[in-house]
């Protein structure tokens, strides 16, 4: 697995939180992608953690955009927290920034739940 999940409770929400291991590309954005789906119903938001995450390609992000589209769907937030600066330059260029809830912590991300 590309990578480690917890479910923790905020308050009264149930939000799973995702760390993504080294690199989010086609394969490992796959894994992300079913996951998320998987756990989208039975929660009340999404945090993808960036923290352990090295590097992103153009397929990673489409899986990205795809989970969030998913999320938007079902009506439920996601938020990418802990994204480094090589890494948000990758969002900034590709103006992702202001598609995607963007920051710093779980904990102020998860703050937005209720």
């Amino acid at each position: 697995m590309a990578f480690n999940s917890e479910r923790v409770n905020y308050g009264e929400k149930k939000v799973e939180i995702l760390y993504p291991m080294h690199e989010i590309d086609s394969y490992n954005g796959d894994e992300i992608k079913s996951h998320v789906i998987a756990h989208s119903v039975t929660v009340d938001g999404i945090v993808i953690n960036f923290s352990r995450v090295t590097y992103l390609n153009s397929s990673g992000l489409r899986e990205l955009i795809q989970i969030l589209k998913n999320m938007r769907d079902i009506n439920k937030p996601l938020y990418l927290t802990a994204v480094n600066e090589e890494i948000m330059k990758v969002f900034k260029s590709t103006n992702l920034n202001r598609l995607f809830n963007i920051h710093d912590t779980n904990e102020e991300a998860m703050r937005y739940l209720i």
